[in-house]
C-alpha cells in the first residue's frame, strides 16, 4: 500500500511532482545568480538553458529564413540564434532581426553578419515596415520578448503573425508571468494574451509538449 501511494504521489502527471516543478521554477527563476547572470560567448543572455535548448531543436527541424525577436536586452539572444544558423549551414540570406524600442549598448555591439536592429516600437507601424523590408520573401520563426504586458503582447501577436512560417513556431516569451508560477502580482501578461489569440486565430495551435518536456519552461503554453 505504501509503494503504491508513492507512485502515485511522484508520477509526472501528479499533484505533488507539479508542486515541486513549480517550486523549484519559483526558487530558481528569483535567483539573483541564474538565469539574469548567463551568457552566450560572453554576451549576457536573459534566457533560462532548458528553454535555449529547446529552441535549437527547433531551429534545427524547422530550418526557417530567419528568426525575428522583439525585445533583445543585451542582445544574446541574437548571437545564439546567428550561431545556430551557422552551425546548421543556413544560408548567407538567413537573418536574426531584433526589434527594440531603446537599443542597449551591448545590443548595437553585435558583431555578426547575420544580425540586424530595429530601433522603435515594436507594433508601430514604421517599424513594422523596416522589419518587412529586412525579411526575405520567405517567412520564418518569431519570438515575442518585449513589453510584457497582455494588451502589448496581444497587439504584437496581431502584428507579428504574418511572419511566421507554415510549420514554424510564434513563440510567446515569458508565459510564466503573473503567478504562472512566479510574480503572481504582475498583473495580466504574456499568458493573458495567448488564450484570446488562438481562440481568434486557427493559424495557430499551442504546442504544449515541446516545453513540458523539460519539466518547467519560461514560456510554457507561450
Amino acid at each position: 500500500m505504501i509503494k503504491s501511494i508513492k507512485k502515485r504521489l511522484f508520477r509526472t502527471d501528479g499533484w505533488l511532482h507539479r508542486q515541486i516543478v513549480a517550486e523549484f521554477h519559483r526558487q530558481w527563476y528569483d535567483s539573483a545568480h541564474t538565469w539574469r547572470e548567463n551568457r552566450f560567448l560572453g554576451h549576457r543572455i536573459l534566457q533560462c538553458p532548458l528553454d535555449l535548448q529547446l529552441y535549437q531543436e527547433i531551429v534545427f527541424a524547422t530550418r526557417p529564413r530567419f528568426f525575428l525577436q522583439t525585445g533583445v536586452a543585451h542582445g544574446g539572444s541574437l548571437l545564439y540564434f546567428a550561431s545556430l544558423f551557422d552551425l546548421i549551414g543556413a544560408d548567407a540570406s538567413a537573418l536574426v532581426v531584433g526589434v527594440d524600442i531603446k537599443l542597449t549598448e551591448a545590443a548595437r555591439a553585435l558583431n555578426h553578419p547575420r544580425i540586424r536592429l530595429v530601433e522603435g516600437d515594436s507594433t508601430a507601424p514604421a517599424v513594422l515596415a523596416q522589419v518587412r523590408a529586412l525579411l526575405p520573401a520567405a517567412r520564418g520563426m518569431v519570438a515575442l520578448d518585449s513589453l510584457h504586458t497582455a494588451d502589448h503582447v496581444a497587439a504584437e501577436l496581431l502584428a507579428y503573425r504574418e511572419f511566421v512560417a507554415p510549420g514554424c513556431y510564434l513563440v510567446v516569451e515569458d508565459t510564466n508571468l503573473n503567478g504562472h508560477p512566479v510574480c503572481p502580482k504582475f498583473g495580466p501578461g504574456p499568458f493573458e494574451a495567448v488564450g484570446p489569440f488562438l481562440r481568434g486565430d486557427g493559424d495557430f495551435v499551442c504546442d504544449d509538449t515541446l516545453w513540458r518536456r523539460n519539466f518547467f519552461s519560461f514560456h510554457q503554453h507561450g
